[in-house]
């Protein structure tokens, strides 16, 4: 099973539909407005989940009305993001994709991507995906092959402080053992080379494949 959630940042209808239906037959979580967004797009969803402090009364009782709705209060320790992230999660599903989590709300666009990390722990593939980017948090070995690149730069952030043991192959800056601290760019805007890209680290980094 794949998993989409869809989350109350920036998104592009057409893209969601166009990823929504290269997920074939998607089990979709709308987190907070992302209902909205999934209903605008044409997407059905499995399950509503959220304070829903960004969308109208009226969408809110509506929400309620045609969904399977957790709702939640405004006065929290996660964000609804996270919360639909950890309940996709208990479905253990194969590959999970989230959308509207990026935009002009940087502080929630950085607790998403921070949140990839509790999925990887548990082995499970999870995506930030908007227009231009895919973002993952992974640690070990990571294979890319070019033709499947989303775009043309990769660039290697440590989670942490820092990342030891970071190896690099199949790129035009390759690096072998290498320790990054968080405070470097070293590993901003690295592009694949090779049919297939290698990258190992000893501790979990951000990986980003950008478009432009």
């Amino acid at each position: 099973m794949r998993c989409l959630i869809i989350a109350g940042g920036e998104v592009d209808r057409s893209f969601l539909r166009q990823i929504y239906d290269s997920m074939d037959d998607a089990y979709v979580i709308g987190a907070d407005k992302g209902v909205i967004y999934a209903s605008e797009a044409g997407i059905k969803i499995d399950k509503a989940i959220g304070d829903f402090d960004s969308v109208s009364t009226e969408e809110k009782i509506r929400i309620s009305e045609l969904y399977d709705t957790e709702l939640l209060v405004p006065e929290k320790d996660d964000t609804d993001t996270e919360h639909a992230l950890r309940y996709a999660m208990s479905k253990r599903p194969e590959e999970i994709i989230m959308m509207g989590c990026t935009g002009s709300r940087l502080d929630h666009t950085f607790s998403s991507v921070r949140i990839l990390k509790s999925a990887c722990d548990e082995g499970i593939s999870a995506y930030i995906q908007d227009k231009t980017n895919r973002i993952r948090v992974a640690k070990g070995e990571v294979r890319i092959n070019k033709e499947d690149a989303f775009g043309k730069y990769i660039s290697i952030i440590p989670y942490g402080d820092k990342a030891e043991g970071i190896t690099l192959r199949g790129f035009k800056y390759p690096l072998e053992n290498y320790t990054m601290p968080a405070e470097r760019g070293l590993g901003i805007s690295n592009e694949i080379i090779a049919d297939e890209a290698y990258i190992y680290s000893d501790d979990h980094l951000i990986i980003m494949e950008t478009i432009d």
